[in-house]
């Protein structure tokens, strides 16, 4: 149904049609009335002129929000009428500048918009009020037959569902919490960042999923390192929370101390420099390396490459129209020529899983399709551990490598994953249907299914 607001009608009205007015139970003298956030009980009153199809709100009720006129899903519970869905997605950082050009970016999210309907919404994350529970943002309609898509500016209640996309400070994340629990997806655990150190502490007391982690540690000394190396011969050190490759650093042990092995970005012809530091200097170099940042020590993997190219998969995990975790797809990434990290933006490339499989690691296509379920199942029984620690997610990006003995490990999850890694592997329908699957989730999740 549509919804409109009616600036002439008494406050605390509902305006409906005699159609409308027979699906009410009783029918009441009033109603309470849900939009989101937004709540009110409304005295019910007939308006002949209004069609079937609409029904109307007095505008002194709002209270300052905008009501788009667009086409609802309507839910009846006995005196409740649910109008949805309202969905908000943070899109944008705080201070970042909303131009045309950024709002029409996520226009790909709302392809199945005709299946969702209602008001959906996207927000930078300080246009978040707190004690009123107003959202300023953009809202999303299609305009005529040819169906152009529109963002227009208002203000909205908090949502039923809420996509975030963007850093919430975690004062936001605590008060919206509250507010929505569950029905905040992709936000932070319990307020907080997580990181490396606590994602190993969260998944490495299951014994199946155990086996498939680089063997981790906190870094405080020299002593640890010590200790890794001694293990593996070579090993990663990571800050606990940068991602995209920032800041690691591969360490060997060399004649006279370390090799301290640093990748090099796409404009060096070399794909990495090495620092030796001798055993009496590597306590102090050290100490000088986590000045700014935590780091974590990590059991390198025996990497399989691909003319001189390091490949690992990034595993689209993300929750369905029945909230249940489903992988959308697996891609492939090869990076940068003898480079000691995988990050493909560097000079590398990607492509979808299964060629990788047989291109770069010759296995045959059922070996392949065995190895791909292989990665969806960890990560479906990650996912599920990760979630269980606090918080709702729905939209994650995994990193995994297949060594060169065949055997699978789970390097890294991303709570913000890139959409565009689909489009760098020349997958436009794989980014398009990615894009879309949260909201269809979110949909879901506000209770408005198409059934509904």
């Amino acid at each position: 149904m549509y919804l409109k607001k009616i600036n002439h009608a008494e406050s605390d009205c509902l305006l409906v049609s005699n159609d409308f007015y027979r699906r009410l139970a009783a029918p009441p003298k009033a109603v309470k009335v849900h939009l989101g956030g937004w709540s009110r009980l409304l005295k019910v009153k007939k308006a002949q002129s209004l069609p079937a199809h609409t029904i109307g709100i007095s505008s002194k009720s709002l209270e300052g929000l905008s009501l788009p006129n667009l086409k609802y899903k309507i839910i009846i519970k006995g005196n409740n009428v649910h109008i949805g869905p309202v969905i908000g997605i943070v899109g944008f950082k705080p201070g970042e500048r909303i131009s045309k050009g950024k709002l029409k970016s996520f226009n790909d999210y709302l392809r199945s918009y005709e299946q969702i309907k209602g008001l959906v919404y996207i927000c930078r994350a300080d246009d978040i009020s707190i004690k009123p529970k107003k959202i300023k943002g953009y809202f999303y309609s299609r305009q005529g037959t040819s169906g152009t898509s529109q963002w227009t500016y208002g203000t909205f209640p908090y949502p039923t569902v809420l996509y975030r996309r963007a850093e919430l400070k975690p004062t936001t994340y605590q008060a919206l919490s509250q507010v929505l629990g569950s029905r905040m997806f992709n936000g932070y655990f319990l307020g907080e960042h997580f990181n490396k150190w606590d994602l190993w502490k969260w998944l490495s007391p299951n014994q199946a999923i155990r086996k498939h982690l680089p063997n981790t540690r906190q870094l405080h000394n020299r002593n640890d390192l010590d200790e890794m190396l001694s293990r593996y011969g070579a090993v990663y050190l990571k800050p606990t929370m940068d991602q995209m490759s920032r800041g690691i650093v591969k360490v060997a042990k060399s004649n006279k101390g370390y090799q301290f092995i640093f990748p090099e970005n796409n404009k060096k012809e070399s794909a990495y420099s090495i620092k030796h530091i001798q055993s009496k200097d590597a306590s102090r170099f050290l100490s000088t390396l986590m000045q700014k940042r935590n780091y974590i020590v990590q059991q390198a993997i025996d990497i399989k490459r691909f003319k001189q190219r390091g490949i690992d998969f990034r595993v689209i995990m993300q929750k369905n129209e029945r909230l249940h975790w489903s992988c959308t797809a697996i891609i492939g990434r090869f990076g940068k020529r003898n480079g000691i990290v995988t990050n493909f933006t560097n000079a590398g490339y990607a492509t979808d899983a299964l060629s990788a499989l047989q291109k770069a690691y010759g296995l045959s296509k059922n070996k392949s399709l065995e190895t791909y379920e292989r990665m969806v199942n960890i990560c479906i029984q990650a996912c599920k551990i990760f979630e269980s620690k606090g918080g709702n997610y729905a939209d994650v990006g995994l990193d995994m490598m297949l060594d060169t003995k065949g055997d699978l490990w789970l390097l890294e999850i991303n709570i913000l994953p890139d959409h565009k890694l689909a489009l760098y592997a020349k997958k436009k329908t794989l980014y398009l249907n990615q894009v879309a699957k949260p909201l269809l989730y979110a949909n879901a999740l506000a209770g408005f299914k198409s059934s509904n």
